[in-house]
């Protein structure tokens, strides 16, 4: 179940009331309401009351996942999945450099970047690195355009990344992005082309995280989930596409306020995973390094 939080910045009290009456929840001036247990629908619920009152600066809300709870996602654990209902594509990158991925994984290199496992780390590590070379350069990890995962079966994506640069922030001309797309066949091509996608990105001389999505009508670019990334710090990125009216999107996980409507999206739209790392210039020395990935998706 998720477990929200909601701070009240006014002195006064505020009371936040489903229309249908599923939920009412007060907060005391000056107080909070800290980690309650509601469901996903009384979220939904809720969402455009919390939304409207944080953009009024009368309260701060989030949302994270009990780990607690069976009911957080489709799966507990991979094991506790029907099989005959659900499949779940997990990779944990447990190999040597220059090991060779496991389809359907496909790493795509431009120039001289390079993509290739870690040796002797702790549960395993794949990094897509830029090299000290005055070029354009780009890699990346996807299925290799084996689009598999079917936005209409509630698919849920995660991933356990990290940035590693050696400045502030990247640079003007750098960018990443994880999470899932239509075909991205190489690693340098346009990401604002890819006709379908729903992911996490950095771009330019900050560290910020922006959320995208796209189904051919909706389309949402470089919004700010006002969520900093650090420098060599792992991030655990989750999307949850149970309701695609309202896809929702963690970070650590804390629910993002901004949801995706990808209404549009039909089984036809087939989409596979993507962590792409992409530098226009320069010569410095970016790593997206991945820890692992998971995609559950009904059949």
């Amino acid at each position: 179940m998720p477990l929200l939080t909601i701070t009240n910045l006014r002195t006064s009290l505020i009371t936040l009331q489903d229309p249908a009456g599923s939920i009412s929840l007060s907060v005391p001036g000056s107080g909070a309401v800290t980690d309650k247990v509601v469901t996903e629908d009384e979220v939904v619920a809720l969402e455009a009351q919390l939304n409207a009152e944080q953009t009024a600066g009368n309260l701060r809300w989030s949302v994270k996942d009990d780990p607690a709870s069976a009911a957080d996602s489709i799966p507990v654990a991979p094991n506790a999945i029907d099989m005959a209902n659900f499949f779940v594509l997990a990779e944990d990158f447990l190999q040597a450099a220059s090991g060779t991925l496991p389809a359907p994984w496909a790493k795509d290199l431009n120039l001289t970047a390079s993509g290739d496992y870690v040796n002797d780390t702790a549960g395993g590590l794949y990094s897509l690195a830029t090299a000290a070379v005055s070029e354009a350069q780009d890699a990346q990890l996807t299925w290799g355009n084996q689009l598999m995962v079917d936005p209409t079966k509630k698919p849920v994506f995660e991933a356990r990344v990290r940035i590693n640069i050696p400045g502030a922030t990247i640079t003007a001309d750098e960018r990443w992005v994880v999470g899932l797309c239509s075909d991205h066949t190489n690693s340098e091509d346009a990401l604002d082309a890819v006709v379908s996608n729903v992911w996490f990105r950095g771009e330019g001389a900050n560290l910020n995280i922006f959320i995208e999505g796209d189904d051919g009508t909706h389309d949402v670019d470089d919004s700010d989930t006002t969520i900093d990334y650090v420098d060599n710090t792992y991030l655990l990125f989750k999307i949850d596409m149970s309701n695609l009216a309202a896809v929702k999107m963690y970070i650590n996980g804390v629910q993002v306020a901004t949801t995706l409507n990808l209404s549009a999206l039909t089984g036809a739209t087939l989409l596979q995973p993507i962590l792409c790392y992409q530098r226009d210039a320069g010569t410095e020395i970016n790593l997206l390094q991945v820890d692992w990935v998971r995609v559950t998706c009904g059949r």
